[in-house]
């Protein structure tokens, strides 16, 4: 289908981005998520109390219906959920999934996180329009509505690695989104298409929206990796707007939003976070009943923060999140592509990954195989990303940390 895509004139794949949003509109955007909007609105009405009250009933249900239908929880106790063990993406089969759900009607999301090791997380079209309900509530706080014009600058390849000239983006009408690549960062040519579009928010990672600007929206949000300082000053400066961050993860089990006060805040109503002595988070997600994630460790770290913000909003506040921080890798065209683990969604015996950089024209790929590890689908990812740089396998038996014990997905050695 990305060949075919590919392979598309600009027309007819504007063509086929709008069919498919048109398809999707529906399943995003249903009776489901028009109520949890409301419920979400309702939330940030109420106190603190209210709110660890609300989350402690809502953790033991999700306890209690786990026992039930979860065969990986059978014989643990509802009550007594510190007696659970912490649960290690390597440890995620097939049995923490809901007997209750046929798995061929539950839709799928694929992520390799930063440790580049794949997972395939299932949660039902019910739950689908669960979480938009949360994406567009942290829209709301910005002064951006639902339906709200933008431009999503994300790691999905909208043009083929290969292109050079823009347009590097395509114009959805139905969700009103201008998808654009940030594999292609093009300093003025995404400068005139923000101002063609003018969409009210713009949405990427850290790594790609530092680098753009020349247009002013209401507000810019970031996502999926770790927004460094130098990173906030740099698009708030390009764009002249106030950035909104957002932390989440693909296993749907912690969310954490910036408000407009610049206060972080841990949505409860979303999931239950434990914080451990060295920072590490342990989170449990309460609303995906089709594959319940309970005390799982996602990989990052964050510290809590102490009082109340004065947007008005009681959820509990994070003073700051760690994890994500990449490199960029350099392509010989001088494009700094960011966020590279998608490289790894379609990859099989994956326990960990690492890209290393050392040459313009290669990047090394260090893989700690659990198995029957084929080069190919990653192979294939890279071209579709990176183009016809030269992808250099390493196979190691394990991948240094740092002195601080970090895991860095991608080093540059380059000057």
């Amino acid at each position: 289908m990305k060949r075919l895509y590919n392979a598309l004139p600009i027309w007819a794949q504007t063509l086929a981005v709008n069919f498919e949003s048109r398809r999707n509109f529906p399943g995003k955007y249903g009776g489901v998520f028009r109520g949890w909007l409301v419920d979400l609105e309702h939330n940030e009405k109420k106190s603190r109390d209210e709110l660890l009250h609300q989350q402690q009933v809502a953790l033991r249900h999700l306890l209690e219906y786990a026992v039930e239908h979860v065969p990986a929880y059978k014989g643990r106790s509802p009550e007594k959920l510190s007696e659970w063990p912490i649960l290690e993406k390597r440890e995620i089969t097939a049995a923490h999934l809901s007997d209750e759900f046929k798995p061929s009607d539950l839709m799928e999301l694929r992520t390799s996180g930063t440790t580049g090791m794949p997972l395939t997380v299932k949660f039902s079209k019910e739950y689908h329009q669960i979480e938009m309900a949360f994406r567009w509530r942290h829209k709301a706080w910005a002064g951006v509505p639902f339906l709200s014009s933008s431009a999503y600058v994300s790691g999905h390849p909208v043009v083929p690695a290969t292109q050079t000239e823009p347009p590097f983006w395509r114009w959805d009408r139905y969700e009103k989104r201008l998808l654009c690549s940030s594999y292609h960062i093009n300093l003025p040519a995404y400068a005139a298409a923000f101002q063609k579009y003018r969409p009210d928010f713009i949405h990427g990672y850290p790594s790609s929206l530092c680098q753009l600007g020349g247009y002013k929206p209401k507000a810019v949000f970031t996502a999926s990796e770790t927004l460094l300082d130098h990173q906030r000053a740099a698009i708030e400066a390009g764009f002249g707007a106030k950035v909104f961050n957002w932390y989440g993860n693909t296993e749907m089990t912690c969310n954490i939003v910036e408000c407009a006060a610049g206060n972080l805040h841990y949505r409860t109503d979303y999931g239950f976070l434990e914080l451990l002595d060295d920072g590490a988070m342990i989170v449990t997600g309460l609303n995906n009943r089709a594959m319940p994630l309970v005390r799982y460790r996602i990989g990052d770290r964050a510290t809590a923060k102490a009082g109340t913000c004065s947007c008005g909003v009681a959820f509990p506040l994070i003073e700051r999140i760690e994890g994500r921080v990449e490199d960029y890798v350099r392509t010989p065209a001088g494009r700094l592509i960011g966020r590279l683990d998608h490289l790894f969604k379609d990859a099989r015996h994956v326990r960990e990954a690492q890209i290393v950089q050392r040459q313009l024209d290669e990047i090394i790929i260090r893989v700690v195989k659990d198995g029957a590890f084929d080069e190919a689908p990653v192979r294939a990812e890279a071209r579709q990303r990176l183009g016809d740089m030269n992808v250099r396998f390493e196979y190691v038996e394990k991948i240094e940390r740092t002195k601080a014990g970090k895991f860095r997905f991608v080093i540059s050695e380059l000057p």
